[in-house]
């Protein structure tokens, strides 16, 4: 008699075509994509920062700590289009990234191109228990630069506003691994790189306003606790923080 075919959990699946692992090939892939998308960037559109010594800043403080940075999501290619412009391109120093399991990891051809990117699997509406998630708080812990669009996907709110409330996942992130968090907002994607749209425009411009970083440290996390000490409670408090951060750069970005 047969056996039934042996079916993949959610975990197994996600994971079935990462590859964390270093490999050769990995800094050429990226370092490819990383400069293809600068010229995107600054060739073909223009792009702008505000506050960027705060990022530096961010960065400078960080040899003890990881960094976790945070911004609104807009289009398909915020990462690595917008997100290349960044940060270094030393591949040991280029950010690690959730990544839907489904769009980015669903076959081995695309884990290769994506684990190259460093890419973390995480499956959506899943725990916060799952191994793509489990990775990402260990980088930090580590000290490595991870980002992270805490709304979830990209937004579909009128004008492109931020979409809330955000996914609780940050809040665990800056909690548990204790990083020097730097958020930023960024105006302009929507246009080089409308919804429904996978190659970018042309002569566009992009505004990335930066936020002050901030240690999230235990000192830190005392004053967002409540009378409960529920860890899952200060996760949310931590969630909240973050998503009003956010919000203070998108009206000050719009208003200015």
């Amino acid at each position: 008699m047969n056996s039934p075919p042996e079916i993949d959990t959610p975990q197994e699946h996600a994971i079935r075509h990462w590859r964390p692992e270093d490999s050769w090939y990995k800094p050429l892939l990226c370092g490819l994509v990383v400069q293809l998308s600068r010229f995107v960037m600054r060739g073909m559109n223009r792009l702008s920062f505000r506050d960027r010594g705060r990022w530096e800043d961010a960065f400078s403080d960080s040899s003890t700590a990881g960094v976790l940075s945070f911004s609104n999501h807009v289009s398909l290619f915020d990462d690595p289009l917008l997100v290349s412009n960044l940060g270094a391109t030393r591949y040991a120093e280029v950010r690690w990234i959730p990544a839907d399991h489904l769009n980015f990891f669903s076959s081995k051809l695309m884990g290769i191109i994506f684990s190259s990117g460093k890419c973390v699997p995480i499956i959506r509406g899943g725990s916060l228990e799952q191994p793509g998630f489990s990775f990402l708080l260990d980088r930090l812990r580590k000290g490595d630069w991870v980002h992270i669009f805490p709304e979830g996907g990209r937004t579909r709110e009128s004008d492109t506003r931020l979409r809330t409330p955000f996914k609780q996942g940050i809040g665990r992130l800056l909690v548990e691994a204790q990083p020097i968090a730097i958020p930023f907002y960024h105006r302009g994607m929507h246009e080089l790189l409308p919804i429904g749209s996978t190659v970018p425009r042309f002569g566009k411009r992009v505004v990335v306003q930066f936020g002050s970083p901030t240690r999230a440290d235990s000192r830190w996390s005392r004053d967002l606790r409540s009378a409960s000490d529920d860890m899952t409670a200060l996760w949310q408090a931590a969630t909240d923080w973050s998503e009003g951060r956010l919000a203070a750069l998108e009206a000050q970005v719009l208003g200015s």
